[in-house]
């Protein structure tokens, strides 16, 4: 699948030391397309009950980037350099040298949902959930319309879950069953 350099896909990067953020604002600035997902989480004011919500990265190392290897691997040395990285930035399969790549579609479907982040959305890792259970589904209404994924039950809440394979999976704000479509 990865033979073809020139083929564009939505590859995984992995950066220590909270350094995605940095390669996410270089990237924009050279004009590739790049997704680093952020949420609103509750954080703990210091010495107090207190909570503040705070907009923060989803999983701070990620950082999803849609190019062409051939495009890509020229702007990953440069970042190298810059940010004094020594490892390699591709995020692989573990145990494994194959890169991991997200299709286009779940690729869409992870960003709507995360984009939504007025909304409380629930993170899960993969583990969590047991996806042969659900339903695969379109919604076909609101502001998630078009998102496919899977159909479960959290807490009670109709919820839809995206699941971008071997990371995670994230499940969003109740979906009423009038915009729930079974495919």
């Amino acid at each position: 699948m990865l033979a073809d350099s020139k083929t564009v896909f939505w590859y995984v990067l992995f950066a220590t030391n909270g350094k995605a953020a940095k390669i996410n604002d270089y990237l924009k600035t050279v004009g590739i397309e790049s997704f680093f997902p952020i949420c609103y989480r509750d954080k703990r004011i210091r010495n107090t009950q207190l909570f503040s919500c705070k907009l923060q990265p989803l999983i701070r190392n990620f950082l999803f980037v849609k190019s062409s290897r051939c495009c890509l691997e020229p702007h990953l040395q440069e970042i190298k350099l810059r940010f004094a990285i020594s490892s390699d930035l591709y995020y692989r399969y573990l145990g494994s040298k194959e890169i991991i790549v997200v299709p286009e579609k779940q690729m869409q479907s992870f960003i709507a949902v995360v984009r939504r982040s007025q909304e409380r959305t629930i993170y899960l890792s993969n583990d969590e959930i047991n996806l042969e259970k659900g339903t695969k589904i379109r919604i076909i209404g609101g502001a998630l319309e078009g998102v496919e994924g899977i159909f479960i039950k959290i807490k009670g809440s109709n919820r839809v879950v995206v699941s971008l394979p071997n990371l995670f999976s994230v499940a969003t704000a109740f979906i009423p069953t009038r915009f729930i479509l079974p495919l």
